[in-house]
């Protein structure tokens, strides 16, 4: 029954089709010249079918080896120690393994170019740069603080 019902709806459609007035096209006779006076310029705009990451430009690789402490993402280092009345003041962080690295404000540290910027009483500064999909580099800090001195390890 359901067969029957949407054959004669499928008929019912074609027949109003052919019996309907046929819908005139226009077509223009213009040149494509004459048809359009806007012309696209591409200067200072981005090609929108290229990729967004395919838009960076390299930065120049250096051969320079990392150190040690170039090899840890920021995150994984802690802060264990401060000694400020140096000039220049120096920190002690540490790996996750109990492995201990002596920093001062100018040491590279991560991989991402990061480098200790400052040395405060109970924290140590981190810069970074960061460059985002775009291409556009974002300055990015990061603290790292002593823990509470009520907290043993």
């Amino acid at each position: 029954m359901r067969f029957a019902a949407s054959s004669f709806a499928m008929a019912l459609g074609v027949a109003t089709l052919l019996l309907a007035d046929p819908v005139r096209a226009q077509v223009d006779l213009r040149t494509p010249e004459e048809a359009s006076s806007y012309e696209y310029d591409p200067t200072g705009k981005r090609d929108p079918f290229r990729p967004l990451f395919l838009m960076r430009r390299p930065a120049a690789q250096t051969v320079e080896p990392l150190t040690p402490l170039q090899r840890y993402e920021i995150g994984q280092l802690r802060l264990v120690g401060v000694v400020y009345n140096l000039a220049p003041p120096r920190a002690m962080v540490e790996d996750s393994s109990g492995l201990g690295f002596i920093v001062m404000p100018g040491t590279p540290i991560g991989p991402n170019g990061g480098v200790v910027t400052a040395i405060r009483p109970r924290q140590v500064v981190v810069e970074e740069w960061q460059t985002d999909v775009v291409g556009e580099r974002h300055r990015k800090e990061h603290v790292l603080e002593l823990p509470p001195e009520d907290v043993e390890f």
